[in-house]
């Protein structure tokens, strides 16, 4: 065991029971255990013999003196490689996570385990004793989840601001030319035959067509700006579905939406993703928002592990529901052919603007 210098403790009369409750109250949990080892020496196990009450909570199973590592830890064999190391070096460090789509002893099913584990041996014993990291991991990721979408806005606004670039070099450049190249046409058809005069006649009306052309191309480029809708939802989902690695699409195929719906679009939108890509593992997410007799139709799709269509609601897709039948519309949730699911948010849409 390594010896390590530390200073005394000023108060080294402190009563064990005054100790131990201090201990018992932390908000990290700490485990007291016994080591056992097989007849070859290597370690078999390790009995509970002191807890406190951060320890009871990440427990499912009641937790009782002498209980086995063996018989109630996740993943055993990975534990006991720290509590040997512990027993042969005096300390050992451990990072100890869990996917959000693993069910385990510490969370349910679609929150991150993070925690920092530090196993250390003091006279006979190994102690256990573990912080709960994970909104401090979560924070990390956010932070490089923020600079991806900043990455990714500086490239969105840098295409933007070359294609605005291209259509005014068009605008000044290229059709400038052909003006005067038709020009210079016009004047060499007053002195040639008749014949000549009408092939130059084609040439200069081909010109005038290519020169439409490239205007309205550069009107195009001009007034691509994404939909007030369409940038919102993006800025929305990406958080969600870049961090998993999964994407989406939008596909907008309505007239103009009044400014009321806006708000419940966005927050169908968001959850439908978040529960596809955190809770369903998708990694691909489709919405389109379309028009279909007079009612705004919003259909999310996604390839991930499904929803019970017949299970009660959770809260979001409750509060989904009663968002559409606060307007008189309804929501249907369905498996979809081939795995994942298909929601359809529907509500009337009077007054549609064609």
């Amino acid at each position: 065991m390594t010896n390590v210098s530390r200073p005394a403790l000023p108060f080294m009369s402190l009563d064990r029971d005054d100790l131990a409750a201090i201990l018992y109250g932390l908000s990290d949990y700490i485990g007291v255990h016994e080591v056992v080892f097989d007849d070859f020496g290597a370690v078999e196990d390790a009995r509970l013999v002191w807890w406190n009450e951060a320890y009871q909570k990440v427990r499912t199973k009641t937790v009782e003196f002498g209980q086995s590592m063996a018989e109630t830890y996740y993943e055993p064999h990975s534990a006991f490689v720290h509590v040997k190391e512990a027993w042969d070096t005096g300390r050992s460090f451990q990072i100890f996570e869990l996917p959000s789509s693993t069910r385990d002893r510490y969370r349910e099913q679609g929150v991150r385990v993070s925690i920092l584990v530090n196993w250390q041996r003091v006279s006979d014993y190994v102690i256990e004793a573990g912080g709960d990291i994970s909104e401090f991991v979560a924070m990390q990721e956010l932070l490089k989840d923020q600079q991806s979408l900043v990455a990714i806005a500086s490239k969105k606004r840098a295409l933007a601001v070359e294609r605005q670039r291209i259509a005014h070099n068009l605008h000044d450049s290229v059709i400038q030319q052909l003006y005067a190249t038709s020009l210079g046409l016009s004047l060499a058809a007053r002195e040639a035959d008749d014949g000549t005069s009408q092939q130059i006649s084609k040439a200069i009306d081909s010109i005038a067509a290519v020169i439409d052309g490239i205007r309205k191309e550069i009107l195009d480029v001009e007034s691509r700006v994404s939909p007030e809708l369409q940038t919102q939802l993006e800025d929305v989902l990406l958080p969600i579905v870049s961090p998993a690695g999964a994407e989406f699409e939008l596909a907008f195929r309505c007239p103009r939406i009044a400014e009321e719906f806006l708000p419940h679009i966005r927050a169908v939108c968001t959850e439908s993703t978040s529960n596809a890509v955190r809770h369903g593992s998708a990694k691909k997410v489709a919405i389109s928002i379309t028009e279909n007799k007079g009612d705004l139709q919003l259909i999310i799709s996604d390839d991930g592990s499904g929803i019970d269509s017949a299970a009660p609601l959770q809260n979001g897709l409750n509060n989904m529901r009663q968002r559409a039948q606060s307007m008189g519309g309804t929501m249907k949730v369905r498996t979809r052919n081939g795995g994942g699911t298909v929601i359809e948010w529907t509500v009337p849409h009077p007054g549609w603007e064609s």
